[in-house]
This record gives C-alpha cells, structure tokens and sequence, in this order.
C-alpha cells in the first residue's frame, strides 16, 4: 500500500485549466476523477504506465463529460464494476463508475480501464444523457443477452479487449 500512497501524493483535482500543472511533467484530471485518494492514485498509475490508459484519459479530457470513478458494489457485489449513473445535458454529461477493489492491483488498474471504455462509448454518442439511452445503445454495441433483451447486465467486447490491453502493457 505504500507505493499507492507515494503515488496519491501531491494530486490536485481542479476544475477547468490547461490539463497540466504548474510542473509540466504533472498532470491534471479535470474530468476523469476519484471519490479518494485511493482510486486517485490508481487512475494516475494507470495513467504513468499504460498507453491506452493514458489515450483514453486524453480523450475524456477532451470531452464534455466528468467521469467518476469510486469503490462499489454493482449488482449485489455480482458483477465486479459498471456505470452507475449517467446524466446532465448535451452540454455537459456526468458519468458515474463503480469498482469492486477486491482483486490483484494491476488488475483493479485494467478494470478501471474497462470502465473507462464503456464511459467512451457512451461519451462518443453526444445526444446519450439518460440510463434510458444508454441502455439503448449497449443493445445495440453489447453482446449475450444484453443485446438479446434478456438482461441488463451489458458488456462490450471493446472493453474486455481494452482491458486485456491494459493488463499487457502493466505486466509489460
């Protein structure tokens, strides 16, 4: 845990600003944060060491949306992470993550990845503001039974293959 802590040191959230610190190797996330120190310091690791990690925090950055990610049970504790909540206008979208901490660190990393990935694809559709539209689109893009209807429970094999990604490139 002291590296995780060594890591939180020194992260400033802030709102609005160039997306870097006064010391340039530093940077900002305006719009893709943690409810702790904790996931703070994991989303800036992932960040360090990941390429598509890293892309996908430039793309969120760029975008209208602020994406939270923070510690939860989705499903009862079943499904290890998921979007919870999704709303705002098509001006400015919140996305909200949860994530069940209980796995390997580098995995947590690679599942905050995934997360990340499904908040993309919906930050990609500009009219998606309601857990409504964003069911409709995993039915379309999901796979299984979420595609089918039969439940709403949906994953995308972008994601899983981002993940996969991410874990490579940590264990690299």
């Amino acid at each position: 845990m002291g590296s995780l802590a060594w890591w939180a040191i020194g992260v400033v959230v802030v709102l609005g600003g160039s997306g870097l610190h006064a010391n340039e190797d530093e940077r900002s996330f305006t719009r893709v944060r943690a409810a702790d120190e904790t996931f703070r310091a994991l989303i800036r690791e992932g960040d360090a060491r990941s390429e598509t990690f890293r892309s996908m925090v430039d793309e969120i950055q760029a975008s209208n949306a602020v994406v939270m990610v923070q510690f939860g049970l989705c499903a009862k504790g079943q499904v290890r992470s998921c979007v919870s909540h999704v709303g705002g206008s098509a001006t400015t979208r919140t996305i909200r993550i949860l994530i069940n901490p209980r796995t390997t660190h580098d995995r947590l990393i690679a599942t905050i990845a995934h997360e990340l990935h499904h908040a993309l694809e919906i930050i990609r559709q500009p009219d998606i503001t309601t857990a409504e539209q964003v069911m409709a689109l995993y039915r379309r893009i999901g796979k299984g039974e979420c595609a089918d209807g039969r439940s709403d429970r949906c994953e995308t094999e972008a994601a899983l293959a981002v993940e996969k990604r991410v874990l490579n490139e940590l264990e690299g």
